[in-house]
């Protein structure tokens, strides 16, 4: 018995030997596991924050490239402050004809940033101009402009690190598109300028042309952007129906009043195009009315007060019966124009888009001492930066010429010796009245006058209107001497009607490098 206990004894004991080291199997093995998990998450994180990084990167990098187009497309407005100038960004502008926004960063000179050097990478070299221009490569004329003010920033901080903006004409063959469908969408031309006739990109000459801006950004972390838009510029497009437009109701007994001088040998209303009388040239336009009304009744108000002998009917020349020159239309409303000029409520639409996009706005009763000196025909930039004036209330004009497009929500008074270059709308009373000193204003371009107020006008005499949203009858008072009169002038018309805007018709991101 006592022999039996003992080898029980050792069996135990044999036994407790081989599963000695279990444990530290098991916890080696969780060890190593905790330890995959932890390099696995380590990995995870840092993929993930790569990944962020990445990002983060190329976020900003996008966003100063973005940044940089928005700086070029800003300066080519004439009101921006950092406008390009018509000597540097001259219309149109040619081929190879290319303006460089530089924008070194703080320390860096000029010469850092080199778009043209396509054999250094280190000065960020151009080199999407050539394939998109294989014709004029290098650029034939180069403008470089520093960077503006267009884009502020925080204090003490940088401009966004966009390196350069290029601004340039473009071809099909820059945009890859067949513009005008003339060769199956395979060929593109290279040489032919592009514009934008306010709906499609066109090879035809029209006064809009289309433009390319190219933007390239680059961060200290090495990445890099380069986006480009496709820009054409937005213009008012206002329907001009003859040299001077009298817009009323037409019913009868509320007509419009017209009242020329009864012998100013001076004086004259001309619908014949002068193409750019005093310092512009343009093709020319067909002829004109030189008085347009909207109805018959107006009509035969207008053209009895040019009944013969005097005034003298003849002196109403243009397109159209003569003498004189008076259209009633059928008003024929423009497909791409910017307003219905027959309808009030367009009209007081129209007057809210032209203060938006104007140079000057006035509150009258004002003189023209009260105007920018900007929009005086004795200023040094004329006859290359016409303004856009709005005043709302009453202008009165003594013994000045000035230019541009000019927009009066009350009454228009204005000397004989006074004139306008471009547009003159008074749309709001309606009322343009005239006061005799001499006979040498002229006013070349065109007239409209409207009296959205749906009344009176609130002065200068009698007619009632037909309340609101019907025009009220304008009115059109001159006196002896009464100046030299109103001569249709497309060159001026079409200088006037500037851009306010310019429309993004494409966005592209290309490449680089």
């Amino acid at each position: 018995m006592e022999r039996r206990s003992v080898t029980l004894k050792a069996r135990k004991k044999i036994r407790r030997n081989e599963e000695s080291g279990i444990a530290l199997l098991l916890s080696i093995f969780v060890l190593l596991l905790v330890c995959v998990v932890g390099i696995a998450m380590m990995a995870a994180s840092g993929t993930e924050t790569s990944l962020s990084g990445n990002y983060r990167s190329s976020t900003a990098v996008y966003y100063a490239a973005l940044s940089g187009l928005e700086d070029g497309r800003g300066r080519l407005l004439p009101r921006n402050p950092d406008y390009f100038g018509t000597a540097v960004l001259p219309s149109p502008l040619p081929l190879g004809h290319v303006i460089y926004i530089r924008n070194p960063l703080p320390g860096d000179a000029a010469s850092t940033i080199d778009p043209t050097n396509l054999g250094n990478p280190a000065t960020f070299p151009d080199t999407e101009y050539q394939n998109e221009f294989p014709l004029q490569n290098p650029p034939s004329n180069v403008q470089y402009v520093a960077s503006a003010t267009t884009i502020t920033s925080p204090a003490n901080t940088p401009n966004p690190p966009y390196k350069w903006v290029r601004i340039n004409a473009l071809t099909e063959n820059a945009l890859q598109i067949d513009v005008n469908y003339t060769s199956g969408g395979t060929t593109f031309n290279k040489t032919q300028l592009v514009y934008f006739d306010g709906s499609n990109l066109t090879r035809s000459v029209t006064p809009n042309q289309a433009l390319g801006v190219t933007a390239l950004a680059a961060l200290p972390d090495g990445s890099q952007k380069l986006l480009q838009y496709v820009v054409g510029p937005v213009t008012l497009q206002v329907p001009i129906a003859a040299a001077l437009t009298l817009a009323g109701p037409g019913t009868v007994g509320n007509v419009i009043s017209f009242n020329p001088p009864s012998s100013a040998a001076s004086y004259h209303i001309n619908g014949k195009d002068q193409q750019g009388n005093g310092g512009l040239a343009c093709p020319s336009q067909p002829d004109l009315p030189a008085i347009g009304v909207y109805d018959y009744n107006d009509w035969n108000s207008v053209t009895g007060s040019l009944s013969n002998p005097p005034p003298r009917a003849a002196d109403y020349s243009g397109a159209g019966i003569e003498p004189p020159s008076v259209s009633p239309s059928p008003y024929v409303h423009p497909s791409n124009s910017t307003v219905d000029m027959t309808d009030p409520v367009q009209l007081e639409n129209f007057v809210v888009t032209v203060q938006n996009s104007a140079d000057t706005v006035l509150t009258g009763p004002v003189t023209d001492a009260n105007l920018p000196s900007g929009v005086s025909i004795s200023n040094p930039s004329y006859p290359n930066n016409p303004m856009t004036v709005v005043v709302n209330g009453d202008l009165t004009l003594n013994s000045f010429t000035g230019y541009g497009l000019l927009l009066v929500t009350g009454r228009l008074f204005f000397s004989s010796d006074s004139g306008w270059k471009g547009i003159v709308l008074v749309i709001g009373q309606g009322i343009m009245i005239e006061t005799g000193t001499t006979d040498t204003g002229e006013f070349d371009g065109a007239v409209f006058v409207a009296n959205t107020f749906g009344g009176g006008g609130g002065g200068g005499g009698g007619g009632g209107g037909g309340g609101p949203g019907v025009l009220g009858p304008a009115y059109y008072i001159v006196s002896n001497p009464s100046g030299r009169g109103i001569y249709y002038d497309s060159c001026w018309i079409s200088a006037s009607l500037k851009p306010y805007s310019y429309k993004i018709l494409a966005f592209h991101e290309i490449p680089y490098p």
